[in-house]
């Protein structure tokens, strides 16, 4: 990842499925595009198989039972499942569109699928407790980012562990309210600091609400350090996951406002930028002279000189030294608005 750069996930997840393989292959192509001129870092999708993910009895999900889907989740999954063919086929593709490619593994087989083709892997908030999966993604050596929602601190730092103890490198947390979509007041994104300053990690955020900005913007002011985000070409598409995600011209203006945000981080410490430099000196106040003072003249606050601003004129001393230059005869001639220097007065 960039340094000093937040990197933005685009979510495809399973938004690519429009019913026959011609249709889903140019679907994800699709997506690739749209994740690409919106300046992502990565577009992702998700691989899995229902027989390695649910028991088959699982039944029906409460967010999609509530939009009238009424399918059992096994049937949703298995209409989902991404081929592995289209795996290469895609990750070609963003190379040709310079995006990196990822894809969320469930299962070990979905893992040994993605990993010839990607550069780091996902593991989704429900695999967190996957020990198996996260065994094997520790042993491809490439970094692993976890998503934590709906898991307490015990999950997470048993998962850390057993990431580490089976050789895992590299590893980052994302702050995740598993909710589909998220109200803004569930988003908990003062986790993030709890998260890096409990594990010592970087820690980034993946949000499901349906808010372009706020929820990104605010992971990142608290030093969020990846945005994963989901996105689609029409929100009113079929599929679980379009109508919570971003329309493309909501990504590209999510990731704009990330650039920019970060852009107003500064330089980590109270300083007078280069920006600053002309008001500090036209406008800041200083010891100046309110009249003509020739040199001998006594110096008198009120009478001939002042704590004013300078605007266009010299700037004298700050007024801290107004005490210690009152009484005192100036060493020089002093025109009108000039300010009054340190060897403008008798040192006695």
């Amino acid at each position: 990842m960039k340094s000093n750069s937040v990197f933005v996930i685009a979510e495809a997840g399973s938004n690519w499925r429009m019913g026959t393989p011609e249709r889903d292959l140019k679907m994800a192509k699709t997506l690739i595009d749209i994740a690409s001129k919106s300046g992502a870092d990565a577009v992702k999708f998700q691989t899995y198989r229902s027989k390695t993910v649910y028991v088959p009895n699982a039944g029906t999900v409460d967010y999609l039972s509530k939009r009238g889907i009424k399918e059992s989740i096994t049937k949703i999954f298995d209409d989902l499942s991404m081929p592995y063919e289209m795996i290469p086929v895609l990750a070609k593709y963003c190379k040709s569109k310079k995006i990196e490619f990822m894809s969320t593994p469930f299962s070990i087989d979905d893992a040994k699928a993605i990993d010839p083709y990607v550069r780091r892997h996902k593991l989704a908030s429900s695999e967190i407790t996957h020990s198996r999966l996260i065994e094997f993604l520790a042993k491809t050596k490439k970094p692993l980012i976890i998503s934590t929602g709906a898991a307490n601190l015990t999950d997470i730092e048993w998962a850390i562990n057993h990431f580490y103890s089976h050789g895992g490198k590299k590893l980052y947390l994302l702050q995740t309210t598993m909710k589909y979509p998220a109200s803004l007041e569930s988003l908990n994104l003062s986790a993030i600091t709890h998260l890096k300053n409990k594990f010592n990690l970087p820690v980034g955020f993946s949000d499901h609400s349906e808010d372009p900005v706020i929820g990104p913007i605010v992971a990142v002011t608290l030093g969020a350090e990846i945005i994963e985000k989901h996105f689609t070409l029409n929100k009113h598409l079929p599929g679980p996951d379009n109508s919570f995600a971003l329309e493309p011209n909501q990504l590209k203006n999510m990731i704009a406002a990330i650039h920019n945000a970060q852009k107003c981080f500064g330089k980590n410490k109270k300083i007078v930028l280069k920006e600053e430099k002309y008001y500090q000196n036209f406008s800041q106040r200083s010891l100046q002279c309110i009249k003509p003072i020739k040199k001998g003249e006594i110096f008198n606050e009120g009478k001939n000189f002042d704590i004013l601003r300078s605007g266009l004129q010299k700037k004298g001393l700050h007024p801290k030294f107004i005490d210690e230059i009152e009484g005192k005869k100036s060493t020089r001639n002093i025109p009108l608005g000039d300010g009054i220097m340190i060897d403008d007065y008798e040192k006695i």
